[in-house]
């Protein structure tokens, strides 16, 4: 019996010590509290299309661009924080910043506007983050990964990484292929 004693005491104490220690996790915002949630897409852009321009892909053509749109909420509201183009001052009150990043270190700041850039009348727009990636035309084939970060001025973050990213799962990466 005195030989269990240690050992229940051992356990305990690690049952109660484990939970006070830091994880060592990346943090969503200033009080670890989630800030923004984000959703990205890629479609193809209108530079030398080899295909349906704004069409959602991940297999683009060397020449061809890739766009980025994103779309970034405010977890508090669900509400855009620009409000689809009518509180710019918001934004830039929080200093908000997108940016789109390729595994070989290349990024892309993104702006926030109109889509279409101009409107006709009666046609409605939309509100993202966009950049676009021309690809150069003897860029190697291949897989890429990427992923988007935002950030503001009070140190809030979200990365976020397509299915798959970040693991040896198989996820969206861009595939270019030979261009024409």
């Amino acid at each position: 019996m005195k030989r269990r004693n240690p050992i229940l005491f051992f356990c305990v104490a690690l049952l109660l010590i484990v939970p006070l220690l830091p994880t060592g996790r990346a943090s969503a915002g200033p009080q670890g509290k989630l800030v923004y949630s984000v959703a990205v897409d890629l479609v193809r852009g209108s530079f030398q299309p080899l295909g349906p321009v704004c069409v959602q892909t991940s297999v683009f053509k060397q020449t061809e661009e890739v766009v980025w749109r994103v779309r970034v909420l405010d977890i508090a509201s669900g509400e855009d924080p620009g409000e689809g183009g009518k509180n710019l001052v918001a934004l830039a009150e929080r200093g908000i910043k997108v940016t789109a990043t390729l595994e070989n270190g290349v990024s892309f700041p993104m702006r926030y506007g109109s889509h279409p850039g101009r409107p006709g009348p009666g046609v409605a727009a939309a509100w993202f983050w966009t950049v676009a990636w021309r690809i150069p035309a003897d860029y190697p084939t291949g897989t890429l990964r990427w992923w988007v970060v935002v950030q503001d001025k009070t140190g809030a973050f979200v990365r976020f990484d397509p299915i798959g990213g970040g693991t040896n799962l198989p996820g969206a990466q861009i595939v270019v292929a030979k261009g024409p």
